[in-house]
């Protein structure tokens, strides 16, 4: 019986672990519904641990420069804030529990909020930016708080599964050629170099 199978399997199989290697971490980092609001305009993001309790980085793109825009974080009162010449907001949302509140700087507001009785931002909670565009017109971003980070997850090991598929496509590629082959390929690489 004749076998129909590709002779040349192998690039075939290290081009498409290649392929999922460099769209794989792509998807993972796009911002998913909810989890960044509008993936163009609204980022919601936890900043870096530091001394002062919970916090939460809030960017927003989109409205007119030196115009007042009214952000409201989950039950909080709306609290207005002014985005800067470019039209951007860069907002720092801590916990009204947090002391001491970091101080302002020229380019971040820091807005203290509360959210319902457990005084801290819990994922899930809305986020909602409304100002006007440059044009006049009314802007709405709503995003959403996103689960803090616990550690390592699945997307960690993508660089891994695409290092052993690799490595697998290789070996199966040089498999029924023994290890004369393969020690005749690394001599022929050390005689040009």
């Amino acid at each position: 019986m004749i076998s129909h199978r590709p002779r040349r399997l192998g690039p075939f199989l290290l081009a498409a672990a290649a392929l999922g290697a460099f769209t794989g971490p792509g998807a993972a980092l796009a911002d998913g519904p909810g989890y960044g609001g509008t993936a163009d305009a609204l980022t919601v993001q936890w900043r870096p641990h530091a001394a002062a309790g919970d916090g939460l980085a809030v960017y927003a793109l989109g409205f007119k420069g030196g115009s007042p825009v009214n952000l409201r974080v989950g039950a909080a009162a709306e609290r207005t804030v002014v985005a800067d010449a470019a039209g951007a907001l860069r907002v720092l949302v801590v916990s009204a529990a947090a002391t001491p509140a970091p101080a302002p700087t020229p380019d971040t507001t820091v807005l203290p909020v509360t959210d319902g009785s457990t005084d801290r931002l819990s994922s899930g909670t809305s986020v909602l930016a409304v100002g006007t565009t440059p044009a006049g017109a009314m802007r709405t971003l709503v995003g959403s708080v996103p689960p803090e980070q616990a550690g390592r997850g699945i997307q960690d090991l993508a660089w891994w599964a695409a290092a052993a598929a690799a490595l697998g496509a290789v070996a199966f590629r040089y498999r029924r050629r023994g290890l004369a082959t393969v020690t005749g390929v690394v001599e022929r690489l050390r005689r040009r170099g």
